[in-house]
C-alpha cells in the first residue's frame, strides 16, 4: 500500500510566497511611526461628553473598514440604508433626521449603492429616495442592480469595481444590500472567510468604507450563518434594526474603537421616505 503524504491532501500551489523573508520583514510594525486615526465615513450623533470642550461625532463607520446593518426580514433595513446614504451626501436630508445629525465625510468621493435582491421596480424606487431626500441628483451617487447576476458574476463585479474600475481611486462608501448573495453557501466556513478577506482587502487598499446588509437568524439576534459570524467579528460596527410595528428601532450592537451611537427609531412618511421619529424618546429607549 502506498504511504500517504501530507501533500497528497493539501494543495499548496496558491499558498507559496516568493521571497517570503522580504514579505515577512515588510509586515513588521514600526511602533515609532505616527499613525492618524482613520477618518470617518459616516457618523451618527455626537458624544454627550466633551473632550477639551469638543463633542466628537459618534462612529457609524470609518475609512478602510467594514460595517453591517442587520435585522430580521422586513425590519426596514433598506429604509435605514436609504437614510444613511442620503445623510452621507447631505443636501436637504437633515429635514428627515430631526435633532439627530447623521453626517457623511465623503466630500466628492463616490457612494456606490448595490442591490442584489429587489426587482427592477423596487430597485428604482429605492434608488430614487436618495436624490429625493437630498434635494437633487448627486454627482457622486451611483445605484446598481445585481439581482440577475450569478454569485460568481457579483464577485467579479466587486473585484473589478475595487481593483480595476475608474472609480477605484475615488471610492468613499459602498452599500451592499445583500451580502449573502455574494456567496454560494453562507454556512461554508472556507468560502465565507475568503469573501470576508476580500472585503477587508478592498476597503483597505481603496481607503474606503463598505457597509453590508445581512439578515439575522430567524427569531434570534445572531447574524446569519458562518458568513454573519465571520463578518460580525471583522466589522467595526454592527447595527441591529428591529421592526416594532409602526416604526423600527435601530441600535448599535457593537462598535470598535469608540462609543456606540444612541439608539434611534425611524418611520415612513406619506411619500414613502424614512425619517427619524421620536419613538425612542417616547418609549424611553436608551
Amino acid at each position: 500500500m502506498k504511504k500517504l503524504k501530507l501533500e497528497d491532501f493539501i494543495n499548496i500551489e496558491d499558498e507559496v510566497i516568493e521571497n517570503i523573508s522580504d514579505v515577512f520583514n515588510k509586515t513588521i510594525i514600526d511602533i515609532n511611526q505616527i499613525v492618524d486615526r482613520p477618518p470617518l465615513a459616516v457618523s451618527i450623533g455626537y458624544d454627550d461628553r466633551s473632550y477639551n470642550g469638543v463633542h466628537y461625532p459618534l462612529k457609524f463607520g470609518s475609512m478602510g473598514n467594514i460595517s453591517l446593518i442587520t435585522g430580521q426580514e422586513k425590519s426596514r433595513k433598506t429604509f435605514v440604508k436609504s437614510i444613511i446614504e442620503s445623510c452621507t451626501i447631505g443636501g436637504k436630508s437633515n429635514n428627515y433626521t430631526g435633532s439627530l445629525e447623521i453626517k457623511g465625510y465623503l466630500e466628492d468621493r463616490y457612494l456606490i449603492s448595490i442591490d442584489t435582491e429587489q426587482s427592477l421596480y423596487d430597485s428604482v424606487m429605492t434608488a430614487k429616495r436618495v436624490p429625493f431626500m437630498v434635494g437633487n441628483m448627486p454627482d457622486n451617487y451611483i445605484s446598481l442592480m445585481w439581482r440577475e447576476k450569478t454569485t460568481k458574476e457579483r464577485l467579479q463585479l466587486l473585484e473589478w469595481l475595487y481593483m480595476e474600475s475608474s472609480y477605484r481611486n475615488n471610492l468613499g462608501l459602498t452599500m451592499l444590500d445583500g451580502v449573502v448573495d455574494c456567496v454560494q453557501d453562507f454556512n461554508s466556513l472556507t468560502e465565507c472567510k475568503e469573501f470576508t478577506e476580500k472585503l477587508m482587502k478592498y476597503t483597505s487598499l481603496t481607503d474606503s468604507h463598505l457597509c453590508g446588509l445581512l439578515h439575522l437568524n430567524p427569531n434570534s439576534d445572531k447574524l446569519r450563518g458562518h458568513l454573519g459570524t465571520i463578518l460580525g467579528q471583522k466589522a467595526e460596527m454592527v447595527m441591529i434594526v428591529e421592526n416594532k410595528g409602526e416604526y423600527s428601532e435601530c441600535k448599535c450592537k457593537v462598535v470598535r474603537g469608540g462609543k456606540p451611537f444612541k439608539t434611534f427609531t425611524i418611520r415612513i412618511d406619506q411619500d414613502w421616505m424614512p425619517y427619524i421619529s421620536n419613538d425612542a424618546e417616547e418609549n424611553h429607549i436608551l
